[in-house]
């Protein structure tokens, strides 16, 4: 269990934002149709679906908006889907670097018979050991359409460039989560923050 929760994280706090440029570099994007997008309140989300965004990002098992101009990618290897800001504009020449842009992904992971609390307290002890300057600034429960939520915010340093993450750990159909991790620098944070809670209190699982 805790070799699947390093795995998963490793690819989405600390190898997905190299991942990304390899992605954008090899593997064509998909633009879902759209790009209007309406910021919705946060604690209801199920009642203001139609204001927002027609940018979705569809699977078999899920769909979640994306923010306006965001578009889908080819996920890295422990992700069930990626979008990316491919727009975004970048100044900081540590973030050029790494060529790195704003985005969200979203995983599954199986509880094997452990509580959300004790898959919580994994995530968060698994980022400390991976990223050891790690410092979470917020906890705090959620409802996503009806399910149970957990939100994380931390903040870290990577490769000389302040990052901001939020991951969003969401209740499934039994012995299971999705996480939906936005990942972003410190520098834009808050301007992306209330976008990525509104994008995250979308996800709506398949019956």
């Amino acid at each position: 269990m805790k070799k699947k929760i390093l795995i998963v994280l490793m690819v989405l706090v600390v190898i997905s934002i190299l991942a990304i440029f390899y992605c954008l570099k090899q593997n064509p994007a998909v633009n879902p149709e759209g790009q209007n997008n309406t910021p919705i309140n946060q604690n209801s989300v199920g009642e203001n679906n139609q204001e927002m965004s027609q940018n979705k990002l569809v699977t078999d098992e899920f769909e979640i908006y994306l923010p306006e101009g965001w578009i889908q990618t080819a996920p890295t290897m422990g992700a069930s889907a990626m979008a990316v800001n491919e727009n975004e504009q970048v100044s900081d020449p540590a973030v050029q670097a790494i060529n790195f842009r704003s985005y969200l992904a979203v995983s599954y992971e199986a509880l094997q018979g452990k509580s959300v609390t004790e898959y919580l307290q994994a995530v968060k002890s698994g980022l400390i050991e991976l990223v050891t300057d790690i410092v979470f600034t917020k906890d705090q429960d959620l409802t996503v359409n009806g399910r149970a939520a957990h939100a994380i915010e931390a903040e870290m340093t990577q490769n000389g460039v302040d990052f901001s993450v939020l991951l969003m750990v969401i209740e499934g159909e039994k012995d299971d989560v999705w996480v939906v991790s936005f990942n972003t620098t410190k520098s834009n944070w808050a301007g992306y923050k209330d976008a990525f809670y509104d994008v995250a209190n979308s996800f709506n699982l398949k019956k």
